[in-house]
Formats: C-alpha cells, structure tokens, sequence
C-alpha cells in the first residue's frame, strides 16, 4: 500500500516539480531493491529492454572517460536515473490501483496547465511554461499527456464517472496548454499520434474522418493570414538564428562530430563546445542538438546508437505486446509513439522532466494486472 502511495506522489509531481519527482524517484528505486532481494524475483527486469538499459549506462560510462572532458561528462552519466521510474514502477505497482495513481497523474496535470494558463493571461508571457524550465519542454509534456488522456478515453471502456471525467478534463486542459505553449513539434506529433489512435481504434471510418478534418484546417489556415503566419514564421530571429535554421545548422554540425568520432563520441556535456569551436553563424541556441537520435550519437557515438535503438524498440515491443491483453496498455503505446516522435526535433530522451513522466506512464499502464475493472 505505501509503494502505491509513493507511486501516487510520483505520478502527481512529475508534472508539479522535477525536485519532488527525483526525490520520489529515489525512494521508489530503494522499495524496489529491498523487494527484489526479499523475493528473488528478477522477472520483471529480465526483458531485453532492461538488458540494452544496461548496456547504455555501461557504453555512456565508457565514452565519458573515451570523450574529450573526462570529468564533465561523468558528472553527467548518473542523469540516465531518471529512466528508473520505468524499472521501479515495474516491479513494485501491480495495477491493482491503477484508478488512484492515475487520479494523481491527472490532477497533477491539470494544475499544471492552469499553471500555463496563468502564464499566458496572467503574467504576460508570450509562451506557457507551467513548472517547467521552457516552453519546449512544457509542450512535449503537455503532448504525452494529451495523448495519454485521449488514449485511455478511447481503449478503456470501463472507467469510474469521477476518472472518466477528470480523464475528459486531462484531454481538454493539456490540449490547451499543448496550444499555449506554442511548441509547432509537439502540436505536431500531438496531432499525428491523436490521428493514428483514432485509426488504429476505428479503422476506415477514422482514417476518412481524420482526412475530411485535416483537409478543413488546411483551408482555414490557408485563407487565415494572422494564423498562418504564426504558425509558418519562423521563430528567433532570421537564417541560422532562426528557430529552424538553428535545428538545421546543429543537425549539420551534429553529423559532421559524429564522423569525427564514430565509436564512442565526446562524451555528455560536450556538444556547446564543440559548436562553439566550430560553428561561426550566429544560433538561437547550443545547448544540444535538438534531436535526440543525433545528439545521443554525439554523446555515445553508433555503439551508443546501437544500444539506444536496441532499448527503444524493444521497450516498443513490450508494450505492443502488453497492449493486445490489457487494454490501458494501448494508451502507452501511444504515449511511446509521441515520446519517440518528440525526439526528431528535440533532446527529449535527455530532458529529465519528459522522460520522467513519459516512463512512469508506460510502466503503470503496463502493469501486470491481468483486469482492469478498478478502472
């Protein structure tokens, strides 16, 4: 009962507070060592995926010393713990209470986006951020959890009134303040992962819906000029200072690193020095590469990419999997399916406050409950 507790306080601080959830985070990983040494059952971290989660934290220990700032980098290994949240809900949350911690997720969320709304009506930015760090950052959040909201809508038919409609209240407020954040990647992906659950639930009848609607808002935006305009003027400046014209200059700068050195890359925490060392243009940003396929590349080099593909599609499988008996299982397929989409155009496997609640969700909605009629 209080690991489900500390599940709960998890779930709802993951959207509040990277403190709280780091901090839930390393009571959850001490409750699940303790409960694998009590019972020797290591099943639930047998998986491949948790085999290629091993293999990254070695391979990325590894580059630090192989890169080119030996003692940066490894002060940056230990930030992968937050996939932990995967593992630990794993083998501590059976999905016997699946409505309570979902309850948290959502309410956490939802005061979030009231959090973005104030941002935006109250205090006069002109993006959402919530309790976040940036307005990116809150988009491809408040993405995971539109698509989680609307997912579990869809599949789950049998939901307590008071979830459903909380559920229904996490759809419209993260929608929202996906829209307030003014994040084009995760409106995007947002909007293709919501295309491809209606099809893949509804079938033809979807696909032709979701044709007629996408066809609808082309034409309103072709013949709405202010709304055009924001969503195709680039932002931060002009050329390479530019919101896109930096992705493309960093993508550029990313691949010609990872030829320089293919094994093992740089090590973390180097990709700022090297764009500085070898970029000239003015950007509106180095912090990474703003893609996180590439940017992992540059970290860990292809050995790395190897492994980060090898967790990622058989995390993918496991789910997929899982989705065909337990019906919540679906909703974190498509939760993966936006997460993993994210990645083209931002760092998001490496931002902790994502991929926190991005874990947390699949694990609980993979749990190994075998009903779900607490639901």
């Amino acid at each position: 009962m209080f690991e489900t507790i500390l599940i709960q306080l998890g779930a709802f601080s993951v959207n509040v507070s990277i403190s709280a959830a780091q901090l839930f985070l390393a009571l959850l990983i001490i409750f699940s060592a303790v409960k694998l040494y009590k019972t020797k059952d290591f099943s639930p971290i047998t998986s491949w995926h948790t085999k290629f989660f091993i293999l990254m934290v070695i391979t990325e220990t590894i580059s630090a010393f192989a890169g080119t700032n030996i003692q940066k980098s490894l002060s940056e290994v230990p930030s992968i713990w937050t996939y932990m949240y995967l593992y630990s809900c794993l083998i501590l949350f059976n999905g016997a209470n699946l409505n309570r911690v979902l309850y948290a997720f959502f309410a956490g969320s939802i005061l979030n986006a009231i959090s973005g709304v104030y941002d935006v009506f109250a205090a006069g930015f002109d993006r959402a951020i919530g309790f976040y760090t940036h307005a990116l950052t809150y988009g491809n959040a408040a993405a995971v959890v539109f698509i989680c909201a609307l997912g579990l809508l869809i599949f789950v038919k049998t939901q307590p009134p008071k979830l459903r409609i909380l559920t229904a209240a996490a759809v419209l407020m993260s929608g929202f303040a996906l829209l307030l954040s003014v994040s084009r990647g995760p409106m995007l992906y947002a909007s293709a992962t919501a295309a491809l659950m209606f099809i893949y639930q509804y079938k033809m009848k979807a696909a032709a819906a979701v044709t007629c609607i996408a066809m609808i808002i082309a034409v309103i935006i072709y013949f709405d000029d202010p709304l055009r305009e924001r969503i195709f003027t680039d932002r931060g400046g002009k050329d390479t200072a530019s919101s896109v014209g930096t992705r493309m200059v960093l993508w550029e700068t990313a691949i010609k690193a990872i030829a320089e050195r293919p094994v093992l890359g740089f090590g973390k925490g180097n990709f700022t020095q090297y764009v500085k060392d070898n970029v000239k243009v003015p950007l509106s940003s180095t912090a990474h590469a703003h893609n996180s396929y590439l940017h992992y590349t540059f970290n860990n080099g292809l050995l790395g990419l190897v492994f980060l593909l090898g967790f990622l599609i058989s995390l993918f499988r496991f789910i997929h999997r899982r989705s065909k008996e337990y019906p919540p299982a679906k909703a974190a397929l498509f939760v993966f399916i936006v997460f993993l989409m994210e990645g083209l155009t931002e760092n998001n496997f490496g931002d902790s406050e994502v991929v926190m609640l991005t874990m947390l969700l699949i694990a609980v909605l993979t749990a190994p409950a075998a009903l779900y009629k607490n639901l």
